[in-house]
């Protein structure tokens, strides 16, 4: 049996890894918690060109939006597929919902929402998530978290200004009405979260 595809997934500094960390130490392998960009190991190095090339952050989101989906196929290819013909539970950090959120509306590339549905049609099929699970917490919160974990390097989505974060939130809030999805407040403590996400998680798993 086909096990259930789960998109996490948020602004920064929502505890979106800490999470992911929770859930795999709980359900181990009942479920595989992969990421985007990457997941495979042709994705991953895609994720280097997106995050880390040092022209990454002057690229503009046709550039990104093309590489994102890129990444995908191969991601979906070589690691959910398999994984769900398994049976087994996929948990993604990201998936097509940050590419709408970050590249169309926080980017402010509006033209590519026709085709970005298009493409979700042709690179997606019969393989799209079941689920998506939004961790909603204020830009202004979610940045300062961020800032007080210490002297991580952020990439270059991470280190944008507020009213980029600001957009990339109503640009996750407007996919998630398209889609089935659970909304969770990830202004609250690590714990609070843990109990709805585990809540959700099982309910899913278990069905």
């Amino acid at each position: 049996m086909r096990g259930k595809f789960i998109v996490l997934d948020s602004g920064e500094g929502a505890g979106k890894t800490l999470q992911l960390e929770k859930a795999a130490e709980l359900f181990g392998d009942k479920i595989l918690v992969t990421r985007e960009p990457g997941g495979s190991k042709y994705a991953e190095q895609i994720r280097e060109l997106i995050l880390h090339s040092i022209y990454a952050q002057n690229a503009d989101a046709k550039t990104l939006f093309a590489l994102f989906w890129a990444a995908r196929a191969d991601h979906l290819d070589k690691t959910i597929k398999p994984a769900l013909l398994e049976g087994k539970t996929v948990i993604t950090d990201r998936f097509d919902s940050s590419t709408y959120a970050y590249q169309i509306i926080a980017q402010g590339a509006m033209e590519l929402k026709e085709l970005f549905w298009q493409m979700r049609d042709v690179y997606l099929g019969d393989c799209k998530p079941d689920l998506y699970i939004y961790l909603d917490v204020d830009p202004s919160i979610g940045l300062a978290r961020k800032s007080n974990q210490g002297p991580e390097e952020l990439n270059h989505f991470e280190a944008r200004k507020i009213d980029f974060h600001q957009r990339q939130r109503l640009g996750c809030k407007e996919f998630m009405e398209k889609v089935p999805h659970r909304v969770i407040d990830a202004s609250r403590s690590i714990e609070q979260v843990w109990h709805d996400f585990r809540e959700v998680l099982e309910k899913e798993i278990t069905s």
